[in-house]
């Protein structure tokens, strides 16, 4: 094999994978490219739809930092179990959100009137997920459209990104 095509495959390969670790969100369901709110790309969270757009978050792993950073200075928040707390505090008091089952609820809580929003698939488009306020089915309580695969950590820093959490 060339040394052109060892390039080129090498190529294809680093950008192919580097757009299947993105994840787009969009707030309107027509998903235009130009009106992006944010994405995440390579556990950096962009807004906008542009590479050099303002960083708000980073994720690691199940860590999220304040800005373009991975300091133990800059740790806004922890994703262990289900549970988002803040900083890398293990108190039950310092658990901002649940995950449980695609629903998101406030504090450390699965109680129905603690829901906040549910992620479900959308019917129209394959690869994108709805979410919803509360546990609504109707599209006119859609607030965001996730387009990719995220993780539950940079579901998490999407939402607060979109001052949604």
């Amino acid at each position: 094999m060339s040394k052109l095509k060892i390039v080129l495959v090498i190529w294809v390969s680093i950008a192919t994978g580097s757009l299947l670790a993105q994840t787009f969100v969009y707030t309107d369901q027509q998903m235009i490219w130009s009106q992006m709110a944010c994405h995440v790309d390579r556990g950096l969270v962009r807004t906008g739809s542009d590479w050099r757009g303002e960083i708000a978050y980073t994720v690691e792993k199940d860590e999220i930092f304040t800005g373009f950073s991975n300091s133990v200075f800059d740790l806004a928040y922890t994703y262990r179990e289900g549970k988002l707390y803040i900083g890398d505090s293990y108190f039950t008091d310092a658990i901002s959100y649940t995950f449980d089952e695609g629903k998101i609820y406030v504090g450390d809580s699965t109680f129905p009137l603690d829901l906040a929003y549910t992620i479900r698939p959308n019917l129209n488009y394959n690869g994108v997920l709805n979410v919803y306020i509360e546990d609504s089915i109707s599209p006119l309580d859609i607030v965001a459209f996730m387009q990719g695969a995220p993780t539950e950590a940079e579901i998490f820093a999407l939402l607060l990104t979109l001052a949604l959490l």
